[in-house]
């Protein structure tokens, strides 16, 4: 049995016994919405955007340029590229509300 195979009690008993998260089961969407990002309240991502103020901007930026370098070498080129996408829009979105 692969990870791949697990239903989703399996993972909703995994994610329990290891962040105490009583969540529901979502479909793993590594691209929008990973679950590593999202264990507490707070989404890493709006979180690096609280601390990072104006400087946010920066740090979307050299997402885009890591997965887009990257998509061609580790084996999930769809997957980072994206992510590249995600990062790019999430950078216009900055831009576009003058932050």
């Amino acid at each position: 049995m692969s990870i791949n195979d697990a239903l989703p009690e399996e993972w909703d008993a995994a994610r329990k016994a290891r962040f105490h998260d009583n969540r529901p089961y979502e479909s793993v969407d590594n691209v929008n919405k990973p679950q590593h990002y999202r264990v507490g309240e707070v989404e890493a991502i709006d979180y690096i955007a609280q601390q990072l103020g104006t400087g946010v901007k920066d740090y979307l930026l050299g997402n885009v340029h890591k997965y887009l370098h990257r998509h061609r070498f580790k084996g999930q080129a769809m997957e980072d590229l994206k992510k590249a996408e995600w990062y790019l829009r999430r950078l216009i979105v900055e831009e576009e509300q003058g932050g």
